[in-house]
């Protein structure tokens, strides 16, 4: 599966998002809302303005939008920390309709975001081991106010959170193939291979990528960090800082 997401600083109107996303393609334009993944009510009807605004007051955590063509998006409103909005595309669609999410959504001055196959994002920001007859699962490296998660096969990136960072842009664009300036030119959409499906020939590039910037998360730190230990109060401690 292809997925986008969109992250956003704590206090963003919801509401502009939404509005935002009625200007996607139709094939995937946001018709219905839902507080349950994988329900669609047909009568819950986002033109249905005074009937969504009563749904959004009683789900300002997250609810899900869907599009006639089911593309699921998931509008996530945590009390703390960035919102976050992810459009998970199915197999059939262009994977390139990533593009339209995040222009759709530069008004709304998004902080961070990346798109690329579920299995990307997981070989960059989950990791596993097996320490005796346990085996162990963490995500990691996402925190956006420590540093950038990664770069993927779409990396879309701001100027705040690069400045944040202290990250010249030239140093991850050299690597892309193609760099685009995105509204006013503070933000910048990078593509990094052709296919999403390429990503793990294109894997230890971006490996490297993400290990030599600094301010950008690298999974070798964690890998090297936890070399060797085979306790898992140890184990833990060390991947906290992670996490």
């Amino acid at each position: 599966m292809i997925a986008a997401t969109a992250y956003f600083e704590p206090g963003v109107n919801v509401s502009d998002i939404v509005d935002c996303l009625q200007g996607l393609p139709e094939s995937i334009k946001p018709v219905y809302f839902s507080e349950d993944e994988g329900k669609v009510i047909k009568t819950n009807l986002l033109s249905d303005k005074k009937r969504f605004r009563v749904f959004q007051k009683d789900n300002q955590l997250g609810f899900f939008l869907y599009a006639k063509s089911q593309t699921l998006f998931n509008v996530s409103t945590p009390g703390v920390g960035y919102a976050e909005t992810t459009i998970s595309l199915k197999k059939k669609e262009s994977s390139e309709l990533v593009v339209d999410f995040f222009k759709c959504l530069v008004p709304c001055k998004p902080i961070f975001g990346y798109a690329g196959d579920e299995n990307e994002y997981e070989h960059r920001n989950r990791y596993y081991i097996t320490l005796g007859k346990n085996h162990i699962e963490d995500w990691i490296g996402r925190k956006l106010d420590k540093y950038i998660s990664g770069m993927y096969w779409y990396t879309l990136l701001s100027n705040k959170l690069l400045d944040k960072h202290q990250i010249d842009l030239s140093n991850l664009s050299e690597a892309a193939i193609s760099n685009e300036a995105l509204g006013d030119g503070s933000l910048r959409l990078l593509k990094f291979y052709g296919r999403p499906e390429d990503w793990e020939q294109n894997s230890e590039r971006l490996d490297s990528l993400c290990e030599k910037v600094n301010g950008v998360f690298s999974r070798r730190s964690v890998e090297s960090a936890v070399r060797g230990v085979s306790d898992y109060l140890k184990y833990d401690e060390i991947i906290s800082c992670w996490r």
